[in-house]
């Protein structure tokens, strides 16, 4: 089971890890696969870089409604969720921010449908691409590398780490 603690000693390599013990956001997200077993992830055209499919838990949904919900608004596509993979929280000390995200495998099903974006996933240029699992982890390592903003590293750093435990734990 993924039961990750990302804080600003894993971002930046120095010191001791601190913990946020009040909880900031809930989201939940994950691997999403299409029938050749490739990954779902976001492109952020404006960044150039990438993410997965996912976001916040709203008012009276469940951590599986929600991700099923994001990932029909991100990719156009339902999705039925395979397993429950864990959680990983960012403790973010510099904003004493803590956020838990709920992990989860699932598969797309069904034909594209319309995109669902908020305002800032259309301001970053969000594009759904497919990369076999491989491909996907080098590009969220090519993202962390270009990557200069703080909030940002703890996304794609999530990110990486629930790719690397599907293809370390579940393949």
């Amino acid at each position: 089971m993924l039961d990750k603690k990302i804080t600003d000693s894993y971002i930046f390599k120095d010191g001791e890890p601190q913990y946020i013990s009040r909880i900031s956001k809930c989201g939940s997200r994950g691997i999403l696969l299409n029938k050749k077993k490739q990954v779902a992830l976001m492109y952020m055209k404006k960044r150039d870089m990438y993410k997965l499919p996912g976001g916040g838990i709203e008012e009276g949904e469940t951590k599986e409604q929600a991700f099923e919900r994001e990932v029909k608004e991100e990719t156009g596509y339902h999705c039925h969720i395979i397993s429950f993979l864990g959680k990983i929280e960012e403790h973010k000390l510099r904003r004493d921010y803590l956020h838990i995200s709920y992990c989860f495998l699932a598969e797309a099903i069904g034909k594209k449908g319309p995109l669902h974006l908020t305002q800032n996933e259309r301001h970053y240029d969000f594009r759904l691409q497919w990369f076999d699992i491989d491909e996907a982890i080098v590009m969220m390592e090519k993202s962390i590398a270009k990557c200069g903003r703080y909030g940002l590293l703890f996304v794609l750093n999530r990110d990486k780490e629930i790719l690397e435990f599907y293809r370390e734990e579940i393949l």
